[in-house]
C-alpha cells in the first residue's frame, strides 16, 4: 500500500454555487451541452465560424464568430429558455479570452458584451467597466484590445446595470461587427464568485469497485499482485478545481525522501533492488470504459520501453497511455509530471505528449490512475510511497 498527501475542500450539490462557474470552458465545472446535464445545460447559437485556433497554445478549441454568440440556459428544444438563481455570484465576475482583429472598431455600437435576465444588459467594448489581466496581472488600460493577440478580460457582474441575477436566462452574448475573414476569437468564458468566497482544489480518493469515497483515503495493491508484472491499484483519484487563474497546472510525483526510492518502497530496506515501479495515467472519465482498460501491456523494444492498453496498437513505440513516477529527490523534469493543465489531460506519453480537453464531459473531475511492476515484490512485507498531487500556478 501506499499513502497519499492531498488537499481537503469542499462538497457542492450542483455545479451551480460553485466558486468558478464554466460556461465556455475545458477546465472548470458549470454549463454543458450535454444532454443529461440537467440545470446547467445550455445551448449555444450564433454566427459561429471556426473553433481551430488556440490561445497561446495552451487551450484547445476557441469559437469564432461573425455577427454574434448566444450562451443561454436551455430547458429543451433549440429556444427553450431555462432561467437559473444566480445569486451566488453576488459581487462576483464574468471572465473571458478574446483575440480581436485590428480590423474591428470596438467604437461601433454594435459591439457589446451581454448577460440577460429577459432583458439584455450591455458593456459595450469600448467601456472601462473591462479590465485586462495578462500574465496573471491587472492592466491598468482596459478596454477591448483589437491586436489580434489573446488577451484576457473579466467584468465585474455590477457592471451590467439593473441584472437581476435571480433569473438568469443568457449567460454570455457576445455581439460585434466582424465578417466571416475576420472572426473574433472566444474562449475559456466562466463566471466566478466574489473575491472574498473561498476557492479550492480537492483531491479524492476512490474506490475501483464501487467508485465511493475510501474510509481511510490510501491506495492499495491485494496481495494476489505479487509476484506480477504491471497491475493497476484498487483505488484512484478523483480531481476537482474550484479556483480561478490564468495560468496553472496540476503535477503528480513521489517525495519518499531517497533518491533511490523511484516507486513503491520496502519499509524493511533501503536497498534500491526491491523498490517496485510506479506509473500513473489521467483520465476524464471511470475506468474501465469498454474502451480504455486498465489491463497493462509493456512495449519493450530497444530503445523503448512504454506502457499501454491491453488490445491496443502501442503506435510502434510512440504512443503510451502511462507515464513513469517520478521521484523528487532523485531529479524531476516538472514537465513529465504534469498531469493537467490549461492544454488539458496529459493523456499519451512518451515521443508525442498529447492533452485532451474535457470540453464534452458533464463533470470536469479528472481520475489519476495509478500501477506497479510487482514482479520482485516478496510476500510478507509491506511496500509504501507518498505520492504528492499539487496544484501550482506560474
Amino acid at each position: 500500500m501506499f499513502t497519499l498527501l492531498f488537499a481537503t475542500g469542499f462538497v457542492f450539490a450542483g455545479n451551480i454555487g460553485r466558486a468558478v462557474y464554466g460556461v465556455l470552458t475545458e477546465t472548470y465545472n458549470g454549463a454543458s451541452t450535454n444532454a443529461s446535464a440537467g440545470d446547467d445545460k445550455i445551448f449555444i447559437y450564433g454566427n459561429i465560424l471556426n473553433d481551430t485556433d488556440k490561445i497561446e497554445g495552451q487551450y484547445s478549441n476557441s469559437i469564432g464568430i461573425g455577427a454574434w454568440l448566444g450562451v443561454y440556459f436551455n430547458s429543451g428544444g433549440e429556444w427553450g429558455m431555462n432561467p437559473q438563481n444566480m445569486t451566488a455570484y453576488t459581487g462576483g465576475r464574468l471572465y473571458f479570452s478574446a483575440k480581436v482583429p485590428t480590423t474591428i472598431d470596438i467604437t461601433t455600437s454594435g459591439n457589446v458584451f451581454k448577460i440577460s435576465d429577459g432583458v439584455d444588459k450591455v458593456v459595450p467594448f469600448n467601456s472601462t467597466n473591462i479590465k485586462r489581466i495578462d500574465n496573471g496581472a491587472e492592466i491598468l488600460d482596459t478596454k477591448i484590445k483589437n491586436d489580434n493577440a489573446w488577451h484576457t478580460y473579466y467584468i465585474e457582474l455590477d457592471s451590467f446595470t439593473g441584472l437581476q441575477l435571480a433569473n438568469i436566462t443568457y449567460l454570455f452574448v457576445v455581439g460585434c461587427s466582424a465578417s466571416n475573414d475576420a472572426a473574433i476569437l472566444i474562449d475559456n468564458v466562466y463566471w466566478a464568485k466574489a473575491k472574498t468566497e473561498p476557492r479550492s482544489f480537492t483531491v479524492t480518493v476512490k474506490n475501483l469497485s464501487d467508485h465511493q469515497t475510501t474510509t481511510d483515503q490510501i491506495i492499495t495493491w491485494s496481495q494476489s499482485c505479487f509476484r506480477q508484472s504491471w497491475i493497476a491499484a484498487n483505488q484512484y483519484i478523483e480531481l476537482d478545481l474550484d479556483q480561478e487563474s490564468s495560468n496553472w497546472f496540476v503535477r503528480v510525483y513521489l517525495d519518499n525522501g531517497k533518491a533511490a526510492r523511484d516507486g513503491l518502497y520496502c519499509v524493511d530496506s533501503d536497498d534500491s533492488e526491491i523498490v517496485l515501479p510506479m506509473a500513473w495515467r489521467i483520465r476524464p472519465d471511470i475506468l474501465p470504459n469498454g474502451i480504455d482498460t486498465l489491463d497493462i501491456a509493456v512495449y519493450n523494444v530497444y530503445p523503448d520501453y512504454g506502457l499501454y492498453d491491453v488490445g491496443r496498437n502501442p503506435g510502434g513505440s510512440e504512443w503510451y497511455t502511462w507515464c513513469p513516477m517520478r521521484e523528487l529527490k532523485a531529479g524531476i523534469d516538472y514537465d513529465d509530471v504534469k498531469v493537467w493543465t490549461l492544454r488539458g489531460l496529459h493523456t499519451v506519453v512518451w515521443k508525442h505528449d498529447s492533452y485532451d480537453p474535457l470540453t464534452t464531459y458533464i463533470e470536469r473531475k479528472p481520475k489519476i490512475y495509478f500501477a506497479a511492476d510487482c514482479s520482485n515484490a516478496l510476500a510478507g512485507l509491506t511496500y509504501t510511497a507518498n505520492v504528492i498531487t499539487e496544484l501550482v500556478y506560474e
